[in-house]
């Protein structure tokens, strides 16, 4: 669902060279009014090369800007320019515009069991986020099997061909 979400977005966000993501936060400082880089992280539940990524793009075009906190230099600010507090307008018109029409083809009874699943969904997948799912191998088990595997590389590559 999220792919044909970001499907529909994606045509109208072309023109102006965002995708998903840089409409959310778009949206999501329009709505704040101004953010910390590291808060856009926790909300967007996305890796912090990703927002700084797109924070540097829509910084590039004009449409945030970025500020030292001057209680914790570390910390990044950011608010909307006003051509970026426009597009952000536009963006989110379009998201309305989009959960209403999905919600228009909905009766009320698809609505209530929608919701009901979605909400068991999510506690599910919070309850799963602590806990140790799969003993994934350590990178030094890995990297063990990667030096192994180099003389049987080397010895498959001087076989004569038959």
């Amino acid at each position: 669902m999220a792919a044909r979400i970001a499907a529909v977005g994606n045509r109208h966000f072309r023109a102006h060279d965002l995708n998903h993501y840089s409409a959310r936060i778009l949206v999501l400082l329009l709505q704040h009014e101004e953010l910390r880089a590291g808060e856009l992280v926790g909300i967007l539940a996305l890796p912090q090369s990703t927002i700084s990524s797109q924070l540097q793009a829509l910084h590039a075009k004009r449409l945030i800007r970025r500020r030292r906190s001057r209680l914790d230099s570390r910390s990044v600010i950011l608010t909307l320019t006003p051509a970026g507090l426009e597009l952000a307008r536009d963006c989110d018109a379009l998201s309305l515009r989009v959960h209403q029409a999905v919600l228009d083809a909905l009766s009320k009874r698809e609505k209530t069991a929608g919701l009901a699943f979605l909400r068991k969904v999510n506690d599910s997948l919070l309850g799963l986020q602590s806990q140790a799912l799969h003993p994934f191998h350590g990178p030094a088990q890995l990297q063990r099997l990667s030096e192994a595997e180099k003389p049987a590389a080397a010895a498959r590559r001087k076989r004569p061909a038959r």
